[in-house]
């Protein structure tokens, strides 16, 4: 089997505990969420769904059908059928959850900006140009309210918008797609991006790794004189039980050159033992784009596990 083709392995060292974790049992509304997150993760959509509704259902005779903690489960619920591609019940699921969102945090709350970015990226899956780019303006509102300006979070937002803007103009129409851009080693020349970041997708996976995670790394690289930029998430790869590794295309450039490599970095982490749903980060590697591209092609995420396992044999195998 040909694995990824590497570039450099950078060592980590951090443990947290993914959002919805908790150390009760299966049986509480918090960790019937996070069961139902780690599902869909992994492709398990039927058993994702089950979990998602009784944890909305628990919360309901609970809590109550207002509850910010019901808010969460519909949150969870809308991921689950957006994996599933009912688009009507995303739709339905997110307008209901934002509306306690607003009356419990308030429409000005970071909680109010997360639900409405999910309801833009549907609107963008749907085509929908026009909602997509006001809800996410009003999501790029809140967070610049909230968050430091330099939160790589606040730039994704506007990147999007400026997608949404240009499909509505119908600029970008004849652009290659990601996916297109990808088909061979892609680089850049005289300053310029690589086509797909010129004309990105709007990106709708969670943003989990720690901010201080990712400088660490970025760090440890620019004392090699590799400078990386432009970190976007991608659907995480559960290994098992053994832990997890996060995916985020980015570009890499080095001290003496203008040009730029798409590639992914793959951050690693392991399972720990002593906190139920906590993981370790412990390496992180560089591969090409082509490479995650060509491995997701030849046989979807169970590739994508068989050849992260050849990466970090000293992890998961």
């Amino acid at each position: 089997m040909k694995t990824f083709s590497c570039i450099i392995l950078v060592l980590l060292l951090m443990v947290i505990c993914l959002p919805g974790c908790s150390k009760d049992s299966d049986q509480t509304v918090d960790a019937l969420n996070a069961k139902a997150l780690k599902l869909v993760q992994a492709g398990q959509k039927d058993q994702a769904l089950a979990k998602a509704q009784a944890a909305l259902e628990k919360s309901e005779k609970e809590n109550g059908a207002d509850h910010p903690k019901t808010a969460v489960c519909l949150e969870t619920l809308g991921l689950v059928y957006q994996a599933m591609g009912d688009a009507g019940k995303v739709e339905s699921t997110y307008l209901r959850a934002l509306s306690i969102v607003k009356k419990s945090a308030g429409p000005e709350s970071e909680e109010a900006a997360k639900v409405m970015n999910n309801l833009a990226s549907l609107y963008y899956t749907q085509k929908q140009y026009t909602l997509a780019a006001s809800f996410f303006k009003q999501s790029l509102a809140i967070a610049e309210k909230k968050i430091p300006a330099d939160d790589p979070r606040l730039a994704v937002l506007r990147k999007n918008i400026g997608v949404c803007e240009g499909k509505q103009n119908g600029d970008g129409a004849a652009q290659p797609s990601e996916k297109q851009a990808s088909a061979g080693e892609s680089h850049a020349t005289g300053g310029q991006a690589p086509a797909a970041m010129k004309n990105p997708s709007v990106n709708m996976v969670q943003d989990l790794v720690p901010q201080q995670v990712k400088d660490s790394m970025m760090k440890q690289l620019s004392q090699q004189d590799i400078f990386i930029s432009d970190l976007e998430p991608r659907p995480p790869v559960v290994i098992d039980k053994k832990g997890v590794v996060f995916p985020y295309h980015a570009l890499k450039k080095g001290k003496d050159t203008e040009s730029a490599q798409e590639i992914i970095i793959l951050f690693a982490a392991v399972s720990n033992p002593e906190k139920p749903n906590a993981v370790v980060f412990q390496q992180c590697r560089l591969i090409s784009q082509t490479s995650y591209q060509a491995a997701l092609e030849k046989g979807g995420v169970g590739q994508l596990q068989q050849e992260i396992r050849e990466v970090f044999k000293n992890l998961y195998l």
